[in-house]
């Protein structure tokens, strides 16, 4: 394994903590966001963003780990 591919996969792995991360973080940066926006419908739509970029992350980790598995002969 070249350095180039070893830091892909490391790079996969980190993807996906930081995607675990934020999935985990949200709630507690959802009650915080409730005292500032003054709207539920706001407060919906920061919380589907930011679910929507913990899936983007841990989707971009898991395609970085799949192209660094060698192919089926």
């Amino acid at each position: 394994m070249d350095s180039k591919t070893r830091r892909q996969l490391i790079w996969g792995i980190a993807l996906i903590a930081m995607g675990i991360g934020v999935f985990f973080r949200v709630p507690v940066v959802s009650e915080r966001l409730a005292d500032a926006v003054g709207t539920t419908s706001k407060l919906y739509f920061f919380r589907f963003c930011f679910y929507l970029i913990a899936v983007i992350l841990v989707g971009g980790g898991i395609k970085k780990i799949r192209r660094h598995r060698p192919p089926k002969n």
